[in-house]
């Protein structure tokens, strides 16, 4: 009897034992996620930044202002903005009405169409090796088409309609699926000629004296503005030309503007600062607003103003179909590339014990301070050199704690 009791007495110890052991780990383990915290981490990997300068700047070209005899009538323009027209062109017409217009847009639509069935047709009888090639520029020209949609450019979506047409009308001859086209071609004929026969009366010709490319709007800087008066213009002048009202509307008898080349200069009012050694005569690379295409430019003028500033004058020989319309854009001048470890802002901290500047990392279970050179500071980030092979300071791959609370070195943190 006395044995069993023992039996009995040694089992509750035992279990009791268990229950003490289960509820010290349930303790511990709820105060290492207390007081550890949960923390949040990024790989440090190798990045490249690039130094840059924004503003908005204004667009100085040689411009001469398109005017007509403005004796009522509508005008449809003949050609999109940025084309290149040659002397005595038509850019405009004058109709007596807006129905007029119309039948005549539908009559240039069939009209494209009949010139694709044409191009088509004297196909007639080719061999089938070019079936490949037409496919393959089929597809380029979807692809191309989604990417237009995508970003929301419809005007040169629209523009590749003929384009796929001609190419799909091709195939379709040279597969043999059609034989001829000249059913739909006389079909074509005869919707033109109906539609000839509603326009009320011919539209009046607006024709150039000289070559260039012309730009519908006109913003009233035509006159002032121009390759020399661009070395003369202040500060206040560049700022009350990017802060205007753009115009709504053309004046009486003026139908747009030709621009003589494809030469531009930009103006624009810097931080002297921020430019550094950046001197005149110096070749740059800007980025105009939001496209990633780098363009090539000259600094031909560098004023230093009283204030910390200075107005530089850009030059550029390259054609900008975007911005041809435009006569102002924001742009960064690109200054110098880096290469080094991308971090958070937020996840710099300064040392306890001799105040260097670092980040902590994860490793393990426990956060580890681990020193920086920085390199470039932004307003979300900080590039730092690559460490990997210096003791204390961050490596390629470290776990950087990017989001914790009450981080020193040694806490547990997972």
């Amino acid at each position: 009897m006395e044995e069993s009791d023992k039996r009995r007495a040694v089992t509750t110890r035992i279990i009791w034992g268990v229950i003490g052991i289960f509820f010290l780990i349930m303790v511990v383990s709820q105060a290492m996620i207390f007081f550890g915290s949960s923390v949040k981490t990024e790989v440090a990997t190798l990045y490249t930044a690039t130094d840059s300068i924004g503003f908005k700047g204004v667009y100085v070209r040689d411009e001469k202002l398109v005017s007509y005899n403005a004796n009522g009538g509508i005008i449809s323009y003949t050609h999109t903005d940025g084309s290149k027209i040659g002397k005595t062109a038509v850019v405009a017409q004058v109709y007596r009405n807006r129905t007029d217009i119309a039948l005549k847009r539908q009559i240039d639509e069939l009209q494209a169409q009949k010139n694709v069935l044409i191009d088509a047709q004297n196909l007639v009888g080719a061999d089938t090796s070019q079936l490949e090639s037409f496919s393959n520029q089929i597809s380029e020209k979807h692809s191309q088409l989604m990417k237009y949609l995508y970003d929301g450019d419809y005007k040169s979506a629209s523009s590749l309609k003929s384009d796929i047409l001609n190419l799909q009308s091709k195939r379709e001859i040279v597969k043999g699926t059609e034989t001829s086209y000249e059913d739909r071609i006389s079909e074509l004929d005869s919707e033109i000629t109906r539609l000839s026969s509603q326009i009320t009366s011919q539209p009046y010709d607006i024709r150039i004296t000289e070559t260039g490319y012309f730009i519908s709007k006109v913003d009233g800087y035509e006159n002032r503005l121009n390759s020399e008066t661009v070395f003369e213009l202040t500060a206040a002048d560049i700022e009350e030309i990017t802060s205007a009202e753009p115009r709504q509307e053309n004046p009486s008898g003026v139908i747009g503007k030709l621009v003589s080349d494809y030469t531009w200069y930009m103006a624009a009012v810097l931080d002297s600062v921020k430019l550094g050694t950046v001197f005149e005569g110096a070749q740059v690379t800007l980025r105009i607003g939001s496209s990633s295409q780098n363009v090539k430019a000259d600094i031909v003028s560098l004023r230093r103003l009283d204030d910390g500033r200075s107005i530089a004058v850009f030059k550029c020989d390259m054609f900008l179909a975007d911005f041809i319309d435009s006569r102002t854009a924001q742009a960064r001048l690109l200054l110098e590339d880096y290469q080094g470890i991308n971090i958070p802002n937020s996840a710099l901290r300064m040392s306890d014990e001799d105040g260097s500047i670092g980040v902590y990392v994860q490793d393990g279970i426990v956060a580890k301070f681990r020193k920086v050179r920085q390199i470039l500071s932004r307003e979300d980030y900080t590039l730092v050199a690559d460490t990997t092979d210096e003791d204390g300071y961050l490596s390629l791959y470290d776990n950087i704690i990017v989001e914790g609370r009450d981080l020193h070195e040694g806490k547990i943190i997972g």
